[in-house]
């Protein structure tokens, strides 16, 4: 019944949106946005504490600084992972309470005629990053999923940080899998520390289930194993946003239900980072993408070498 109530809704949204087509940004480098507004690294105490949040199509921004701001389980995070937002947004956070960040969109959505996109937020120096563009788009808006990936440089270590938002049960199944499956193949391996979170639209029991056995595949364990139901789908609550991690201790996790800035709610984990050990730069770490992302690029410019050709630009940072 429950699932019956949340294909309605969705098939609702779809007829009003159908007749505008989503613009996808299909260029691997970007668009991208970044700013620096961490003055100095914090003063390290041997954990970090982690935040995912869909901040539902960047249109509580005020709200969700203020809970970001005050409530003890969000209030300083050493990282945020942030979905459905725009540049403003994420510029606008990440200067009010003192974060860098990188920022990608996946597409201008046709809903807010704005961007839209994942971000990762961090109080610690961030040296690399990545866009990664997720398989399939949604039927009828047409739009894309990626996820973005930073190198952060935490007390000594680099850490890869990830933020992640597949599609909702609109797309099939297997393709909504097959997007978790292509984020994680993204991946450099091995991975000493990781930290991978986000909206994965883990509606059914199953998904959830799906998504962690993908995540286990590729050394990474699900940190949120026991936190609550993550999202409001009219009456339905269900548990779709989660954090993964490597090479670190899970030393408490949970969601602030109450938060009222978005249909989804704030997710946090509190990690123990492990002795300091021999760490390879950022930029060696992500080089095992390197082949593919150059292959992504090559198709980027193949598909629009006519609109280049005519002086289209790219927006860049």
């Amino acid at each position: 019944m429950l699932k019956r109530f949340a294909v309605a809704l969705a098939f609702l949204t779809l007829v009003v949106w159908a007749c505008q087509p989503a613009q996808n940004y299909l260029d691997p480098d970007g668009p991208k946005f970044t700013g620096q507004y961490a003055p100095n690294p914090p003063v390290f105490k041997d954990t970090l504490r982690v935040v995912t949040f869909n901040i539902k199509y960047s249109e509580k921004v005020e709200r969700a600084i203020q809970e970001l701001r005050t409530l003890p389980d969000l209030r300083n995070a050493d990282l945020l992972l942030l979905q459905e937002m725009d540049e403003q947004g994420v510029d606008q956070i990440a200067r009010a309470l003192g974060y860098n960040y990188v920022y990608y969109p996946a597409t201008r959505h046709p809903r807010t005629g704005r961007n839209f996109g994942n971000a990762v937020l961090s109080k610690w120096p961030i040296r690399t990053s990545r866009k990664v563009l997720l398989p399939h788009a949604v039927i009828g808006l047409k739009t894309r999923r990626i996820a973005v990936y930073a190198m952060v440089r935490v007390e000594g270590q680099d850490v890869l940080v990830g933020s992640i938002h597949t599609a909702t049960i609109w797309l099939p199944y297997d393709q909504r899998m097959a997007q978790v499956d292509s984020a994680l193949r993204s991946l450099p391996h091995p991975m000493s520390l990781a930290v991978v979170g986000g909206d994965f639209n883990t509606l059914e029991l199953k998904s959830l289930r799906d998504v962690e056995r993908l995540f286990t595949r590729h050394g990474l364990t699900l940190a949120t194993r026991h936190v609550g139901p993550t999202a409001r789908l009219g009456p339905i609550a269900r548990k779709l946003d989660h954090v993964f991690v490597t090479g670190f201790e899970v030393l408490a996790a949970g969601v602030v239900w109450h938060s009222r800035a978005s249909d989804h709610a704030p997710v946090w984990v509190v990690l123990r980072l492990p002795p300091k050990r021999h760490s390879q730069s950022g930029a060696a770490l992500l080089q095992p993408n390197h082949q593919g992302h150059r292959k992504e690029r090559i198709q980027f410019l193949q598909r629009h070498e006519h609109r280049l050709a005519g002086g289209t630009a790219v927006r860049r940072e």
